[in-house]
């Protein structure tokens, strides 16, 4: 007992991998009471470390697994980070991909759809000439996806924040960037009750010196409504956002104060228009 508050119990430890790196980035309980965990492995029996593959695990409610399926190429490098069931009770994920027919190498934002039993019905990639990435996916209210990440193909210079609208089957249908000269990136989104969106990540270009928390409000055409900083001096950082039931946000990530070696947990909470 912890501060007359009782501890969690464990209920189930489990382990998924081979003989080389395998990493888990996103789990979600499904509808049915079990999970499924999308990630990347390097165990695919090559001992090949230049070749990943998306990872895309289900388990039983007590951590068993139930299936798995990888999705890349022999020669190419696929990283999943997102991952969230569909009401059709398939999967959506979002993540990155190096096809091995790049003669330069560089990433891809990789959407897969799959269905409940983890099958592929289809993927797109988007992307320019440079490396972009996909870091958080969701289905929206109309059945298509809104993808957010960073593009260095596009924008304003260097690495700019990547909003990305698709249809059902994951055809593009927009896409707004947001950043200044500098390095900024995207790591969460989620469509809001109005049907626009919120995201945060970092921004190198704008707030109170090098890295700071981003949030970036946009309406339901990805035209941005209004944008916030959060942060010192130091590197801050944003990694999760959700809507609040009082139509605010929380966000949480990270911050390093002065002085300071290593980061501390950030948690904000912040009302529904920020000035």
């Amino acid at each position: 007992i912890l501060n007359g508050i009782p501890e969690p119990e464990i209920m189930f430890i489990q382990t998924f991998g081979g003989s080389s790196y395998d990493m888990g980035n996103s789990v979600v309980q499904t509808s049915n009471g079990e999970y499924v965990i999308v990630g990347y492995t390097y165990s695919d029996g090559t001992d090949d470390w230049t070749s990943s593959d998306v990872w895309l695990i289900k388990s039983d409610a007590n951590g068993y697994e139930v299936w798995n399926q990888t999705f890349g190429g022999n020669e190419s490098n696929e990283q999943g980070f997102s991952i969230q069931q569909t009401t059709d009770g398939g999967y959506i994920v979002t993540g990155y991909t190096i096809p091995s027919s790049y003669q330069v190498p560089r990433q891809d934002v990789f959407l897969i759809k799959t269905d409940s039993q983890g099958n592929e019905e289809w993927n797109q990639t988007f992307g320019g000439s440079e490396d972009d990435r996909g870091y958080s996916g969701e289905q929206t209210t109309d059945g298509g996806y809104f993808i957010t990440g960073y593009t260095w193909s596009y924008g304003n210079g260097e690495e700019d924040i990547w909003l990305i609208k698709t249809d059902s089957q994951g055809n593009e249908e927009w896409n707004q960037t947001y950043g200044g000269n500098e390095d900024d990136k995207g790591f969460s989104v989620q469509q809001t009750t109005d049907g626009g969106y919120i995201v945060t990540g970092y921004t190198y270009s704008f707030g109170n010196g090098n890295e700071d928390v981003y949030l970036i409000k946009t309406d339901g055409s990805g035209n941005e409504l209004w944008n916030k900083t959060f942060g010192g001096t130091y590197e801050d950082g944003g990694f999760d956002v959700q809507q609040t039931t009082d139509g605010g946000y929380i966000l949480t990530g990270k911050t390093l104060y002065a002085g300071g070696v290593d980061s501390d947990l950030y948690l904000i909470k912040t009302s529904s228009a920020v000035s």
